[in-house]
């Protein structure tokens, strides 16, 4: 097969993969350039914004299905 990677595809769509082989979150450019500029400016903390993530996106009826939580999956992405 000729296709693009998983990983690639979501690249060239503006989104960073927190896997190389299949992916389970794929995380925003533009929300990595501000997760990375807001750590400039404060103390870092994945697991926090994670946790506030997960919070805001929960009120508004989005729910993750996923064994493995937010914090770690976009950890990934971020480093």
């Amino acid at each position: 097969c000729t296709c693009a990677s998983a990983p690639l595809q979501l690249l060239a769509r503006g989104y960073f993969a927190c896997a190389p082989i299949a992916p389970s979150l794929a995380v925003d450019l533009q929300l990595l350039e501000l997760v990375k500029t807001l750590f400039v400016h404060i103390t870092p903390n994945t697991t926090t914004w994670c946790e506030t993530l997960e919070n805001f996106l929960a009120g508004r009826g989005y729910q993750l299905t996923t064994k493995d939580n937010l914090r770690r999956r976009f950890s990934n992405a971020y480093h």
